[in-house]
């Protein structure tokens, strides 16, 4: 039975939807980045942990989610990821962790913490147009 959900989130305008990457790997960042562009979403793209950092204070709370690699939420204690929970302007953006098939244990620490959802690379075209779903009108 369909409730309505999936006619909204299917009608909501990618283009629209502002999307903080990060990812300590250049060239995964870049791969990813390229998939979400041809989305059509918009994108801000950062590899460290203090750009990330920086970028949530500055650009957080304009964001519709947070799309960041494990490493970069879970390092130090979870420190990035628990930052993002806790931050009043923040915690309301839904947060995927970028993972590989070798991070399943920490990966689901993350989304015991608060994570959304989680994202397996090698990432693929039909998995990033479907993050709208995770926006919130």
């Amino acid at each position: 039975m369909d409730n309505g959900k999936n006619i909204l989130h299917s009608q909501i305008d990618c283009s629209k939807i502002r999307i903080l990457l990060c990812d300590a790997n250049p060239e995964s960042c870049q791969e990813i980045l390229s998939l979400l562009c041809g989305c059509s979403y918009q994108v801000v793209a950062v590899w460290s942990a203090r750009e990330m950092y920086e970028t949530l204070n500055s650009e957080g709370p304009r964001a519709h989610i947070i799309l960041a690699e494990v490493n970069l939420l879970m390092s130090n204690d979870a420190r990035m990821l628990r930052h993002i929970m806790h931050e009043k302007q923040l915690q309301k953006i839904p947060v995927i962790i970028l993972t590989t098939r070798d991070q399943v244990s920490i990966t689901i620490k993350g989304l015991r913490i608060g994570a959304a959802d989680y994202l397996v690379k090698p990432l693929h075209h039909d998995e990033l147009s479907n993050l709208r779903m995770h926006v919130q009108k």
